[in-house]
C-alpha cells in the first residue's frame, strides 16, 4: 500500500513537472520574442538625438532576421519640419543593427514655415538610422504639392537636412511644363530643385501667363558638378 501511494505521488510530480516544462518553454519563447523587439526598436532609434521614433503593428522573426510588420517612421528636420516614413515590412540588416530594408516605402516631408510638402513613394529600400539617411531604388515617384511630379530609379533622402539626391537621369512635368536631366538635388527647405548634365526643359508660355512669372531661382540648372 504505501509503495503505490508513493508510485501515485511520484506519478502526479512527474506529471505536474512535464506542464511545468511545457510552460516554461513557451513563457521563455514569448520572452524571447518581446525582447528580440526591444532590441530591433532600440537598435534603429538614433541614440545621439532624439529627433527619430519607429513604432510598427507587430515584430517577429523571419528566417533568423528580425522583421517588423507596417513600421511607421516619424520625426523632425533640423529646422524642426516633420517627416513621415511608412512600409509595408521592415527587415534588420545581419550585419548592422542599426540598419534595416524596408519594401514598399511611401514618405512626407513637410515644410514647417507653410506646410508646403513633398511625397514620394518606392518600391523598396535602405534604412540607416544612426545618420538619419535613407536609400530609395526605383522606379521613384516624387510629388510636390504645387502639382508638379518627377520619376527616377534611384535616390538618397536626407532626413535631417530634408534634401533629396538623384543620381540617375529624372524625367518630370507640371503645370509650366517637363523636364529631363542626369542628376538632381531637391532642398525642401528652400524650395529649390538644382539639376545637373543634359538638362532638357520644355516651358509652356501660356500656362506662365496665367500662373504668373516663376518664382525666382525656383528651378535652377546647377554647375556641371553636383
Amino acid at each position: 500500500m504505501d509503495w503505490n501511494t508513493r508510485a501515485r505521488t511520484t506519478a502526479q510530480e512527474s506529471l505536474r513537472y512535464t506542464r511545468f516544462v511545457g510552460v516554461m518553454k513557451r513563457s521563455l519563447l514569448v520572452a524571447a520574442l518581446a525582447v528580440l523587439a526591444l532590441v530591433l526598436v532600440y537598435a534603429l532609434l538614433p541614440r545621439p538625438q532624439n529627433k527619430m521614433a519607429i513604432t510598427a503593428e507587430t515584430v517577429s522573426i523571419l528566417k533568423g532576421d528580425l522583421q517588423m510588420l507596417k513600421p511607421r517612421l516619424t520625426g523632425l528636420d533640423d529646422s524642426g519640419s516633420p517627416y513621415v516614413v511608412t512600409a509595408d515590412t521592415a527587415i534588420q540588416d545581419a550585419h548592422h543593427n542599426r540598419r534595416a530594408k524596408l519594401f514598399n516605402i511611401d514618405g512626407d516631408l513637410t515644410q514647417k514655415k507653410d506646410n508646403s510638402w513633398i511625397s514620394l513613394h518606392a518600391p523598396s529600400g535602405l534604412l540607416e538610422a544612426d545618420i538619419h539617411k535613407l536609400h530609395l531604388n526605383g522606379p521613384i515617384a516624387i510629388f510636390s504639392d504645387d502639382g508638379y511630379e518627377a520619376h527616377t530609379m534611384a535616390a538618397d533622402v536626407d532626413l535631417s537636412g530634408g534634401i533629396v539626391r538623384g543620381k540617375r537621369m529624372i524625367v518630370g512635368q507640371g503645370p509650366l511644363g517637363n523636364l529631363r536631366a542626369d542628376k538632381f538635388a531637391l532642398d525642401r527647405d528652400k524650395h529649390m530643385v538644382f539639376f545637373y548634365g543634359n538638362v532638357r526643359m520644355t516651358i509652356y508660355p501660356n500656362a506662365m501667363k496665367k500662373s504668373g512669372a516663376a518664382k525666382p531661382g525656383a528651378v535652377k540648372k546647377g554647375p556641371k558638378t553636383p
